[in-house]
This record gives structure tokens, sequence and C-alpha cells, in this order.
């Protein structure tokens, strides 16, 4: 145990941690894009599947566990990477972090992970608040599409936009980061990934985008 605990408090095992944590996540992303999908199927569909995941709640809430522990590991050893970083004054000629000609999702990664988890608190403290708190199995729809809390506040539809195509930079410089954690940039499987990850950064943002857009921008919010 004491090995592995110093292997995972390693620079390398950070980066393994932060690399591993943000795959699974990104996995969670896009089951939950293709739940929320559902929604352009109209208002009895979305609610019905909502509904339907009320029915194996305790499972869902140890998921959220599992997720939220994901979230804080991710978190913590990617603030931990960055200070160690600012601390030593300069990072190893394999990193571009720091680099003038680095890409800029490279550059932006602390700046763009602190706005996703203003987004997360908010999307927490609005529908997933409020999906708890309700009762009525026939009003998520319009609580996302329509509502103060939802689609139907614009200052909220800006941030899920902006966030959007934040998270798409992060996640860009984060599988082009964790290909090269795990050694295998140059192999046949790292290129492979590579353009695997192109349905992770680009069309799971979209996705989301397209709702927030479509509703909150398009129809104004209004059904």
């Amino acid at each position: 145990m004491s090995s592995i605990k110093i292997f995972l408090n390693s620079t390398i095992g950070k980066k393994i941690l932060v690399a591993t944590t943000g795959l699974l996540f990104c996995l969670f992303l896009l089951f939950h894009l293709f739940n929320n999908l559902v929604i352009y199927t109209g208002e009895e569909n979305f609610n019905f599947l909502v509904s339907s995941l009320e029915k194996i709640k305790p499972l869902i809430r140890v998921l959220e566990v599992g997720l939220a522990a994901i979230l804080i590991v991710h978190i913590v050893n990617s603030i931990t990477l960055s200070v160690q970083s600012k601390r030593a004054g300069s990072i190893t000629s394999k990193s571009t972090t720091k680099k003038h000609n680095a890409p800029l999702s490279s550059r932006t990664m602390l700046f763009t992970g602190s706005i996703l988890f203003i987004f997360i608190v908010t999307h927490l403290s609005t529908f997933w608040y409020n999906f708890q708190r309700t009762h009525d199995h026939s009003a998520y729809y319009q609580m996302v599409t329509s509502s103060s809390l939802g689609f139907g506040n614009i200052f909220i539809t800006m941030l899920y936009l902006v966030a959007m195509v934040i998270l798409g930079f992060h996640l860009k410089h984060g599988f082009n980061s964790a290909i090269q954690t795990f050694g295998i940039k140059d192999t046949t499987i790292g290129k492979m990934l590579s353009l695997i990850s192109i349905v992770f950064w680009f069309f799971v943002p979209a996705g989301f985008f397209s709702i927030a857009f479509w509703f909150g921008v398009m129809n104004g919010g209004v059904n």
C-alpha cells in the first residue's frame, strides 16, 4: 500500500489520476447527453424518461457519489499539479503548457476548469436540485425549457452556451494530455483515441450547446 501511495503522490501518479478521472467523466457526459437529447422528442417522452430514473433512485445516488469522488480527485490533483508547476518556476521540456506556441486550450486549462466548476455548481443548484424536490413528474420538461431556473432565464442560457464552448477547449487538451501521459501518443491505439476524442470534445459539447440554444434562444424559453 505504501508504494501505491507514494506513486499516487508523485507527479506522474497525479497526472495519471487526472487523466483517468477525466476520461471517466467524459463517459458520463456521453451518457448524460444521450438522455438529454430525448428532450427534442417532446415533453411527454422527456418527462417519462426523468420519472423513470426516479424508480432507480438508490442506484442513481450511488452513481452520483462515485461521480462526485471522480470530480474531487480530478480537481484536487489538477490544482496540485498546477501549484507544483508554478512553484518550480519551470516545467519539463515535454510539456507545452507554458510555451508561447502552445495551443490556447493547453495554456488555459486551469482557467477553463475553474469556469466549468462554476457551471457545475450552477447546474446542480438549478436543474438537479429542483428535479429532486419536485413531486410533479409532468413538470420536468417545463422546468428545463421555460422556467426562470431553466432556459427561460437568458442568463442561465448564456452560461450554458459559454460553458459548452469552454468544455470543448478543456476536453480537447485533456484528451491530448491523457494520451501523452499514458505514453501512447505515437502508437496506433493513441492515434485511434485521438480520433475518437473528437466525439467527446466536439460533438458532446455541441449537443449540450444545441439544447441550450434551441430552447433558450430560438424559442426564447417559451414552448
